[in-house]
Protein backbone atom coordinates (compact mmCIF):
# COMPACT_ATOMS: atom_id res chain seq x y z
CA UNK A 1 0.00 0.00 0.00
CA UNK A 2 1.25 3.93 -0.85
CA UNK A 3 1.89 5.70 2.00
CA UNK A 4 -0.18 8.68 2.29
CA UNK A 5 1.68 12.32 1.25
CA UNK A 6 3.61 13.68 3.53
CA UNK A 7 4.32 17.18 4.12
CA UNK A 8 7.46 18.96 3.91
CA UNK A 9 9.30 21.27 6.46
CA UNK A 10 11.43 24.59 6.89
CA UNK A 11 13.39 23.09 9.55
CA UNK A 12 16.72 22.60 8.32
CA UNK A 13 18.02 20.25 10.56
CA UNK A 14 14.89 18.05 10.30
CA UNK A 15 15.49 17.85 6.54
CA UNK A 16 18.77 17.00 6.84
CA UNK A 17 18.06 14.20 9.60
CA UNK A 18 14.81 12.50 7.30
CA UNK A 19 16.37 12.96 3.69
CA UNK A 20 16.61 9.39 3.09
CA UNK A 21 17.49 8.08 -0.37
CA UNK A 22 14.23 7.27 -1.97
CA UNK A 23 13.98 4.49 -4.17
CA UNK A 24 9.77 4.45 -4.45
CA UNK A 25 7.84 6.87 -5.61
CA UNK A 26 4.24 7.37 -5.83
CA UNK A 27 2.89 8.14 -9.42
CA UNK A 28 1.35 11.86 -8.94
CA UNK A 29 2.62 14.60 -11.17
CA UNK A 30 4.89 17.02 -9.38
CA UNK A 31 3.99 20.76 -10.05
CA UNK A 32 6.59 22.44 -12.34
CA UNK A 33 6.49 25.17 -9.90
CA UNK A 34 7.98 22.85 -6.98
CA UNK A 35 10.72 21.72 -9.54
CA UNK A 36 11.60 24.59 -10.16
CA UNK A 37 11.72 26.08 -6.45
CA UNK A 38 14.29 22.76 -6.44
CA UNK A 39 16.87 24.31 -9.29
CA UNK A 40 16.10 27.43 -7.38
CA UNK A 41 17.17 25.83 -3.90
CA UNK A 42 20.70 24.15 -6.31
CA UNK A 43 21.77 27.68 -7.52
CA UNK A 44 22.06 29.10 -4.09
CA UNK A 45 24.98 26.43 -3.28
CA UNK A 46 28.41 28.24 -3.14
CA UNK A 47 30.83 27.60 -6.44
CA UNK A 48 34.38 28.35 -6.63
CA UNK A 49 35.35 31.72 -7.90
CA UNK A 50 30.94 31.61 -8.29
CA UNK A 51 31.76 30.36 -11.41
CA UNK A 52 28.04 28.39 -11.03
CA UNK A 53 28.93 25.94 -13.62
CA UNK A 54 26.49 24.30 -14.02
CA UNK A 55 22.73 23.60 -15.14
CA UNK A 56 19.90 21.23 -14.70
CA UNK A 57 18.00 19.18 -17.37
CA UNK A 58 14.33 18.22 -16.23
CA UNK A 59 12.78 15.48 -18.01
CA UNK A 60 9.18 14.64 -17.33
CA UNK A 61 8.14 13.19 -20.90
CA UNK A 62 7.03 9.40 -20.39
CA UNK A 63 8.56 7.87 -23.54
CA UNK A 64 12.19 9.82 -22.43
CA UNK A 65 11.75 8.60 -19.00
CA UNK A 66 11.29 5.41 -20.35
CA UNK A 67 14.25 5.10 -22.73
CA UNK A 68 16.40 6.34 -20.01
CA UNK A 69 15.70 3.38 -18.03
CA UNK A 70 15.43 0.98 -20.23
CA UNK A 71 19.46 1.80 -20.82
CA UNK A 72 20.27 1.78 -17.10
CA UNK A 73 18.46 -1.78 -17.05
CA UNK A 74 19.86 -2.77 -19.38
CA UNK A 75 23.35 -1.62 -17.89
CA UNK A 76 22.90 -3.65 -14.83
CA UNK A 77 21.37 -6.84 -16.53
CA UNK A 78 24.37 -7.22 -18.64
CA UNK A 79 27.01 -6.42 -15.94
CA UNK A 80 28.33 -9.46 -13.83
CA UNK A 81 30.35 -7.21 -11.18
CA UNK A 82 26.69 -5.13 -10.61
CA UNK A 83 25.11 -8.49 -10.22
CA UNK A 84 27.31 -9.47 -8.09
CA UNK A 85 26.89 -6.40 -6.02
CA UNK A 86 23.31 -6.32 -5.59
CA UNK A 87 23.32 -10.23 -4.81
CA UNK A 88 25.95 -9.87 -2.13
CA UNK A 89 23.60 -7.06 -0.47
CA UNK A 90 20.66 -9.56 -0.81
CA UNK A 91 22.18 -11.96 0.75
CA UNK A 92 24.16 -9.74 3.20
CA UNK A 93 23.40 -10.95 7.71
CA UNK A 94 22.84 -6.66 7.91
CA UNK A 95 18.78 -6.47 7.59
CA UNK A 96 19.87 -2.98 6.57
CA UNK A 97 21.64 -3.66 3.90
CA UNK A 98 19.29 -5.97 2.67
CA UNK A 99 16.71 -3.05 2.79
CA UNK A 100 19.10 -0.55 0.64
CA UNK A 101 19.62 -3.52 -2.16
CA UNK A 102 16.07 -4.45 -2.56
CA UNK A 103 15.42 -0.57 -3.07
CA UNK A 104 18.24 -0.62 -5.44
CA UNK A 105 16.70 -3.38 -7.36
CA UNK A 106 13.36 -1.51 -7.72
CA UNK A 107 14.66 1.32 -8.37
CA UNK A 108 16.89 -0.34 -11.40
CA UNK A 109 13.79 -1.91 -12.61
CA UNK A 110 10.96 0.65 -12.18
CA UNK A 111 13.66 3.89 -12.05
CA UNK A 112 10.95 5.49 -14.56
CA UNK A 113 8.30 5.19 -12.01
CA UNK A 114 9.44 8.48 -10.52
CA UNK A 115 7.74 11.24 -12.56
CA UNK A 116 10.56 12.76 -12.87
CA UNK A 117 14.45 13.00 -13.69
CA UNK A 118 16.79 15.98 -12.83
CA UNK A 119 20.29 15.96 -14.51
CA UNK A 120 22.53 18.23 -13.11
CA UNK A 121 25.32 18.87 -15.35
CA UNK A 122 28.60 20.45 -15.27
CA UNK A 123 29.12 23.07 -17.72
CA UNK A 124 32.48 24.18 -19.05
CA UNK A 125 34.32 23.81 -15.75
CA UNK A 126 37.28 26.28 -15.10
CA UNK A 127 38.65 26.52 -12.28
CA UNK A 128 41.92 27.37 -10.48
CA UNK A 129 41.63 24.44 -9.00
CA UNK A 130 43.99 20.76 -10.37
CA UNK A 131 41.63 19.21 -13.55
CA UNK A 132 39.70 16.86 -12.46
CA UNK A 133 37.31 16.41 -9.48
CA UNK A 134 38.35 19.62 -7.87
CA UNK A 135 38.15 21.60 -10.77
CA UNK A 136 33.85 20.89 -11.22
CA UNK A 137 33.17 19.48 -7.74
CA UNK A 138 31.47 23.05 -6.75
CA UNK A 139 28.50 21.11 -8.30
CA UNK A 140 27.72 18.80 -5.89
CA UNK A 141 27.00 21.52 -3.54
CA UNK A 142 24.41 22.49 -5.86
CA UNK A 143 23.28 19.08 -5.81
CA UNK A 144 22.58 18.43 -2.17
CA UNK A 145 21.11 21.70 -2.04
CA UNK A 146 18.51 20.46 -4.53
CA UNK A 147 18.00 17.23 -2.21
CA UNK A 148 17.32 18.91 0.84
CA UNK A 149 14.77 21.26 -1.06
CA UNK A 150 12.95 18.78 -2.74
CA UNK A 151 12.89 16.81 0.97
CA UNK A 152 11.72 20.46 2.42
CA UNK A 153 8.94 20.53 0.10
CA UNK A 154 8.12 16.85 0.81
CA UNK A 155 9.68 15.36 -2.58
CA UNK A 156 11.38 12.11 -2.42
CA UNK A 157 14.96 12.28 -4.42
CA UNK A 158 17.77 9.69 -4.78
CA UNK A 159 21.40 10.33 -5.69
CA UNK A 160 22.48 7.97 -8.40
CA UNK A 161 25.46 8.50 -10.67
CA UNK A 162 23.45 5.93 -13.15
CA UNK A 163 24.38 8.31 -16.03
CA UNK A 164 27.82 7.76 -15.98
CA UNK A 165 27.51 4.38 -18.27
CA UNK A 166 25.11 6.71 -21.05
CA UNK A 167 26.84 9.84 -21.01
CA UNK A 168 27.15 9.28 -24.80
CA UNK A 169 23.15 8.68 -25.39
CA UNK A 170 22.03 11.22 -23.31
CA UNK A 171 24.11 14.05 -24.70
CA UNK A 172 22.55 13.18 -27.87
CA UNK A 173 19.12 12.37 -26.56
CA UNK A 174 18.77 15.60 -24.38
CA UNK A 175 20.78 17.42 -26.60
CA UNK A 176 23.72 18.62 -24.34
CA UNK A 177 26.22 21.53 -25.60
CA UNK A 178 29.58 21.07 -26.04
CA UNK A 179 31.47 20.98 -22.70
CA UNK A 180 28.47 19.92 -21.02
CA UNK A 181 28.51 16.65 -18.53
CA UNK A 182 25.57 14.72 -16.86
CA UNK A 183 27.21 14.13 -13.46
CA UNK A 184 24.21 12.55 -11.69
CA UNK A 185 20.86 10.93 -12.32
CA UNK A 186 18.22 12.56 -9.43
CA UNK A 187 14.80 10.64 -9.66
CA UNK A 188 12.40 12.71 -8.18
CA UNK A 189 8.46 12.52 -6.60
CA UNK A 190 5.90 11.86 -4.00
CA UNK A 191 7.34 9.68 -1.56
CA UNK A 192 5.39 5.88 -1.57
CA UNK A 193 7.72 5.28 1.68
CA UNK A 194 7.88 7.43 4.47
CA UNK A 195 10.75 10.05 5.58
CA UNK A 196 12.63 8.78 8.75
CA UNK A 197 16.09 9.45 10.37
CA UNK A 198 19.01 8.68 8.44
CA UNK A 199 20.95 5.93 9.44
CA UNK A 200 24.84 7.24 9.67
CA UNK A 201 28.04 6.67 11.92
CA UNK A 202 28.24 8.72 15.20
CA UNK A 203 30.23 12.32 14.80
CA UNK A 204 32.75 10.52 17.91
CA UNK A 205 33.77 7.86 15.37
CA UNK A 206 34.64 10.23 12.42
CA UNK A 207 35.68 13.25 14.25
CA UNK A 208 39.61 14.02 14.89
CA UNK A 209 40.88 16.77 16.74
CA UNK A 210 44.05 18.73 15.60
CA UNK A 211 45.72 15.27 14.50
CA UNK A 212 43.78 12.04 12.86
CA UNK A 213 42.94 9.81 15.96
CA UNK A 214 43.23 13.62 18.40
CA UNK A 215 40.66 13.37 21.02
CA UNK A 216 39.34 16.43 21.68
CA UNK A 217 41.15 18.45 24.86
CA UNK A 218 44.41 15.97 23.80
Amino acid sequence: MLEQPQSGTDDLWEAMSTARAIRYFRPDPVPDDLLQRCIEGATRAPSGTNLQPWGFVIVKDDQMRARIAESVRQRFMTSEQLQQYLEAGRTSDDASKRVMMKGVSNIVSHLDSAPVFIFPCLTSATSPAPRGLLAGSSIYLAVQNLLLTARGLGLGTVMTTFQSAMVEDLTDWLKLPPDTVPVALIPLGYPAVKFGPVKRRPTDEVTHWETWGGARGD
